[in-house]
């Protein structure tokens, strides 16, 4: 009897190996998928604080100018982003009744296209802008 559970024996083991291997590659392909995702979620991340800081400079960059260049459109070729500004004047009017002038509301947005995905922010401020005399 002996011997007949020796023959039994290395199979067994045999068989716990293969299944120890497989429940490992299955971990292990887990892991990878997982990896790829947090790559892919990084990469997003990466491309919007590359839009968020092109608008920034952008917006820095058109309100310094005079009110009649300040409707515009730009193009980053290397990220493939295109900055478009329009301005509108607004009214506003004080607590006291009068009407503030010179005041413009600046839009900008920026399209761009991730994955054949086009994507679209858009970012508006109020501006102060002096008649030319």
């Amino acid at each position: 009897m002996k011997t007949s559970r020796r023959h039994r024996r290395p199979g067994y083991i045999l068989f716990e190996l293969v299944l120890a291997l497989g429940i490992f590659a299955i971990a292990v392909l887990g892991l990878a998928k997982s990896l790829n995702q947090a790559l892919e979620t990084a990469n997003l991340l990466k491309r919007d604080q590359i839009i968020r800081i092109g608008m920034r400079n952008f917006l820095e960059e058109i309100r310094r100018k005079p009110l009649a260049d300040m409707s515009t459109t730009s193009m980053d070729t290397t990220y493939g982003v295109t900055y478009t500004s329009s301005t509108e004047p607004v009214t506003l009017r004080t607590t006291s009744g009068s009407n503030l002038t010179d005041i413009y509301n600046l839009t900008i947005k920026a399209t761009s296209s991730f994955n054949d995905v086009p994507e679209e922010a858009t970012l508006s401020v109020y501006v102060y802008k002096p008649a030319q005399q």
